[in-house]
């Protein structure tokens, strides 16, 4: 299929076939249909995946017609990346998500009487066999989703947006634990891999080692040796790739399902129609969870903040953190769960306090690939990724992020 670049578009439609016509349209009674396959968005980055857009129009067997518009997403099928990232357990674990975590949540609104979580697309079909990882989601850029401005900090009106549905999905997660115990162990209790582990232990740590490089010379070099002192002292001696293996290792006592991957192209916002400068938002859309697993909400939380708010947005801390708090404990109350027992504002601090680390740390090789032109798989296949990423990067943008993080992180953690 997609090896290198370039898409061999007659083994993909056999396989489009195979995948669509076999089992997604015959239980919808279609008698015949027509495939149109559009090639891979550019402003996708999918490091794990090969994307495709579909789009279909089918009969049924009264003649009424329908149209289908859908995203495939399969294993990446060149070899040298499938060496070097957890493709197959992260395609497991996205699965796992959609098949039986989600269908788990709507079961419990349903029972509550409340809507149905719609943040995140709808799965159609997933197949995990020895030879094939596939996921058909609908297409929701049909539907006016698109992606943040990719090398721009998140202003606080979409980070709210995306804040709110992490409050939401971690609600959730928290009360089907707190309500039907058995049933969230036996979804989580297969996840002994944990793909993002996979992901930081492999060979991406040394784009995080990198990083970690980066973030001490930038903070010397734009003397800031007082900042640079106190982040080292609270860093400690090991360097980002040992900090976050041990963070992935443990799991916390109040530990959700988190969304896992959360930079700027996992987020889609649906604007009004003719809003061209992404003003007037009106929804937001997770996508991707191939590096879903279980722990402190603060996981998400400080991935998603450090790696999307620029120096202005990191202003708005209190008032974000507040805003999260404040959706996920009301929406707790009406799914049944108190907040006070389960997940309180001042564990939500402690938590901080605690794990924030891991956002801090991890941040930095995100705004990496964020702020560079070039691609994951160029970058991995250089062993002198530090100095190519140094010519790369967008460096005062860079610069200036990297300085607001660590200030802030000294100022909040511990």
């Amino acid at each position: 299929m997609s090896m290198g670049g370039y898409l061999d578009t007659e083994a993909l439609l056999t396989d489009l076939h195979k995948w669509v016509s076999a089992e997604t349209l015959r239980k919808k009674n279609i008698e015949k249909y027509d495939l149109k396959v559009y090639g891979v968005d550019d402003k996708v980055d999918n490091y794990g995946s090969d994307i495709v857009f579909v789009d279909i129009t089918a009969e049924n067997f009264d003649g009424e017609k329908r149209s289908y518009s859908l995203v495939v997403k399969y294993g990446q099928m060149m070899n040298e990346l499938r060496d070097k990232l957890p493709i197959r357990d992260a395609f497991e674990r996205e699965i796992d998500v959609y098949t039986k975590l989600v269908l788990a949540f709507h079961t419990l609104q349903q029972e509550k009487r409340l809507p149905i979580f719609n943040s995140i697309p709808k799965c159609f079909l997933s197949k995990f066999t020895p030879t094939e990882e596939v996921i058909i989601l609908e297409n929701l850029r049909q539907l006016g989703y698109t992606v943040y401005k990719k090398q721009t900090g998140m202003d606080v009106l979409h980070m709210k947006l995306v804040l709110k549905a992490y409050a939401h999905w971690h609600a959730l997660s928290f009360a089907l634990k707190d309500q039907k115990k058995e049933e969230f162990q036996e979804i989580t209790e297969t996840w002994i891999k944990n793909p993002m582990k996979a992901f930081v232990g492999g060979v991406s740590g040394k784009l995080i080692n990198a990083s970690q490089k980066q973030v001490f010379e930038i903070l010397r070099n734009e003397d800031k040796e007082d900042l640079l002192e106190k982040y080292t002292r609270k860093i400690g001696k090991k360097n980002f790739v040992e900090i976050l293996m041990n963070l992935l290792s443990n799991e916390d006592a109040q530990s959700v399902v988190l969304h896992g991957d959360c930079w700027s192209s996992n987020f889609l916002f649906q604007y009004d129609d003719g809003d061209t400068e992404q003003q007037i938002c009106k929804k937001v859309a997770l996508v991707d969870f191939q590096m879903s697993s279980v722990n402190s909400p603060v996981f998400d939380l400080s991935y998603f903040i450090y790696s999307v708010a620029d120096k202005d947005g990191l202003t708005h801390f209190e008032e974000l953190l507040n805003y999260y708090y404040d959706h996920f404990s009301n929406y707790l109350i009406e799914l049944g769960s108190d907040p006070g027992v389960i997940f309180s504002y001042s564990d939500l601090l402690r938590h901080w306090r605690q794990y924030s680390i891991y956002g801090a740390v991890l941040s930095p090789m995100i705004l990496m690939l964020v702020l560079n032109d070039k691609t994951l798989d160029f970058l991995l296949d250089n062993d002198n990724f530090y100095d190519i990423s140094k010519d790369t990067v967008k460096k005062n943008e860079y610069k200036e992020r990297i300085i607001a993080i660590a200030q802030h992180f000294l100022n909040h953690f511990g």
